[in-house]
């Protein structure tokens, strides 16, 4: 039987799943990444230090209770996972986070660290306030391939946020996004924002509109009135002008973008992981996960952990301190949770057939 050819449902903003109001659950049987197939994400929150204390954020997100890792075990750790996946092919994608991990002393050191490990085209992307100085930026920016920022009303200046934007688009990171962390006491502020960013800025990357949780991790948001949820949508996620180096098809999605796919009939559509979980559509009980597959954590106390916030399937593999003895996840797990409350734990390959996978040797 001759395979139907995959077509691709032309979607004008990436509202895919809430816009049409589609079953999806019933309708697809796939969700898969956007992006090239051959990367290993490494989320590693690196400590809890940060120097916002949102209201909105639990303490154990800044009050310091863990601290940055050893120099010498980061480099050790970092040496290990690259060369594991690099031996089996895979572009390693370090994703750091905290915490503020720009307030870390030793941070210059641990991305060049990153850099000089493996031997693939392995990646950098931060996730940061952006509170430092413009000229601090300035001088990292070529160990940085991708700047994820979030915008805190409460203690960021989007002006400055601009600034440093800007400067790490001329310094040549062209990879950035801004997510406007949505605080409903402070609408106006937030909207003021995002409309000053997408006036202002000239960076290749996106502004997304952020639902907040009430509590990290549970994916319960607040209740947003719905000419703000509106309001939200208009805005956000908005493509900024700008020159993007040179890339072609799904390398150039940005990484909160998807596929919902039906096997059977080939049909597939976009789809906008800030999106899913604004409209509580983020839940796959029942299905496989490629979770720990392509997508790994290391926890700011040092674990290896295949799941971020989802606790159903949470499984330490190894320490920091001890990478020699890390056993790297090889199969997909079954979802448990009612709900993905985590983006990049949502930008994992899903299905509700069973996922083969080949050990690697």
């Amino acid at each position: 039987m001759k395979k139907k050819s995959i077509q691709l449902e032309e979607i004008s903003n990436l509202k895919t799943m809430s816009e049409k109001n589609m079953d999806y659950l019933e309708e697809f049987d796939l969700f898969e990444k956007g992006g090239a197939n051959n990367t290993i994400l490494v989320d590693w929150v690196l400590g809890n230090t940060c120097d916002y204390t949102c209201t909105y954020c639990d303490p154990d997100n800044y009050d310091g209770s863990a601290p940055w890792p050893d120099l010498e075990v980061f480099k050790n750790c970092v040496t290990a996972v690259t060369h594991y996946y690099n031996y089996h092919n895979k572009i390693v994608k370090w994703n750091l986070l905290g915490g503020e991990v720009t307030v870390w002393k030793d941070f210059d050191k641990a991305l060049e660290i990153i850099n000089n490990a493996g031997s693939l085209n392995n990646t950098v992307s931060i996730q940061t306030n952006g509170s430092r100085t413009v000229r601090w930026w300035e001088k990292n920016a070529h160990l940085m391939s991708e700047v994820l920022f979030s915008y805190h009303p409460e203690q960021a200046d989007y002006k400055h946020m601009t600034k440093v934007v800007n400067a790490l688009y001329d310094a040549g990171v062209y990879n950035t996004s801004i997510m406007v962390c949505f605080y409903p006491k402070l609408e106006e502020l937030c909207f003021e924002a995002a409309e000053y960013f997408l006036e202002n800025l000239r960076c290749g990357g996106n502004v997304a509109m952020k639902p907040l949780q009430k509590k990290l991790g549970t994916g319960e948001t607040f209740v947003y009135e719905e000419r703000v949820k509106n309001r939200m949508n208009q805005l956000g996620s908005i493509d900024l002008p700008g020159r993007v180096p040179d890339v072609s098809g799904d390398a150039k999605l940005t990484p909160s973008i998807m596929y919902w796919t039906n096997t059977t009939t080939g049909k597939r559509v976009l789809a906008d992981a800030n999106n899913l979980s604004h409209e509580r559509r983020n839940h796959w009980k029942g299905w496989d996960c490629n979770i720990g597959i392509e997508k790994i954590n290391i926890t700011d106390d040092g674990w290896f952990i295949s799941g971020s916030y989802c606790g159903q399937v949470r499984r330490n593999f190894g320490h920091i301190t001890r990478p020699e003895a890390i056993k790297f996840p090889t199969k997909s797990v079954t979802c448990k949770w009612d709900w993905c409350p985590c983006g990049s734990d949502i930008c994992t390959t899903k299905s509700k057939k069973r996922i083969r996978w080949i050990r690697n040797e």
